[in-house]
């Protein structure tokens, strides 16, 4: 792993983090946390992307 994929790695754990964030404070919808972590994805090409889940699992924000 070169210095850029480290960067990659960090500005998509940044984003990511923030998508969440907006979505915990029902900010966004399920749907746009979904299109932004597709961007993200797409965006800073994360090295471990395919190693992590596609998409958040509904079932454990809601109560």
């Amino acid at each position: 792993m070169d210095q850029q994929d480290l960067i990659n790695e960090i500005n998509y754990y940044r984003a990511q983090k923030i998508t969440e964030q907006l979505y915990a404070a029902g900010m966004i919808t399920f749907d746009e946390y979904d299109k932004l972590t597709a961007l993200n994805r797409k965006s800073f090409s994360s090295f471990l992307v395919d190693l992590l889940p596609k998409t958040l699992d509904k079932s454990c924000n809601q109560s």
